[in-house]
């Protein structure tokens, strides 16, 4: 015999008692939002912690004081503010401890009287991605002290390359000014520099990345970009030591 209609309508309701599917995938929801944003909130702290350690890593690295050996996250806090100072860079070239309008930010060890060293960031265009990275200069304003990359996304074994330290180890104790002390920033060859250049002018070239022109012909355009804008810094340091390192007696 054929159901009744009310029979038919009894069948598809759920169990007394029983919760309703639909109400419970939107408890489920509920629920699992709420724990995600939690979870979220929770860990926003520890990200912003170790985003910071990382930079400071990174400072640490091109300055040189990064020991081979690992260090934890404190430790590296820890180094980083016994030797190294935040300042800003005025339009004048001269060293200030707070942000103003129109200055550049920098690192420094020492002090903003006496500069042992100084890194600043720069941002290059390779060939798939903005490189980021440091580049450290020794109190003389005219000498790498170290390089460092802390994030690209080129081609990993060609441009990606910039990231080793064989790239960027060669960089510490060249110069960015020539025989005269006019700043000219530093180049990067295609192959090797003792290929290509002559030996009196191999003190500012470093060799490029083997398959990676772009990335390093952008390494290099940029590289003089940023460390122009510092040119005012870089030049008073030259001058108060004398060109090619040599100190101008009464200059402070």
């Amino acid at each position: 015999l054929p159901m009744s209609s009310d029979k038919l309508s009894n069948v598809n309701k759920p169990p007394e008692g029983e919760p309703n599917s639909f109400v419970f995938a939107i408890i489920m929801c509920v629920v699992c939002g709420f724990l995600l944003t939690a979870a979220s909130v929770g860990l926003k702290e520890r990200q912003q912690k170790n985003s910071l350690v990382d930079q400071q890593k990174n400072i640490l690295k091109a300055f040189g004081l990064l020991p081979e050996h690992k260090l934890g996250n404190d430790a590296i806090q820890a180094l980083f503010n016994d030797q190294v100072r935040q300042g800003y860079m005025t339009a004048d070239g001269v060293v200030v401890a707070e942000d103003q309008p129109g200055t550049h930010p920098l690192y420094i060890m020492g002090t903003v009287d006496v500069i042992q060293k100084y890194a600043i960031p720069f941002k290059a265009y390779g060939l798939w991605s903005w490189v980021y990275g440091y580049i450290a200069l020794e109190g003389d304003g005219q000498t790498i002290a170290g390089l460092t990359v802390y994030a690209h996304g080129e081609t990993p074994g060609l441009g990606g390359e910039c990231e080793k330290p064989w790239f960027q180890q060669q960089f510490i104790g060249k110069e960015i000014v020539d025989k005269d002390g006019h700043f000219v920033s530093i180049g990067i060859v295609k192959g090797k520099v003792v290929d290509s250049v002559a030996s009196q002018d191999q003190y500012r070239y470093v060799d490029g990345i083997s398959g990676a022109t772009i990335t390093s012909k952008g390494l290099e355009k940029y590289f003089k970009i940023e460390l122009l804008k510092y040119e005012p810094l870089s030049s008073r340091l030259r001058n108060q030591l004398g060109s090619r390192g040599t100190r101008k007696k009464g200059l402070k």
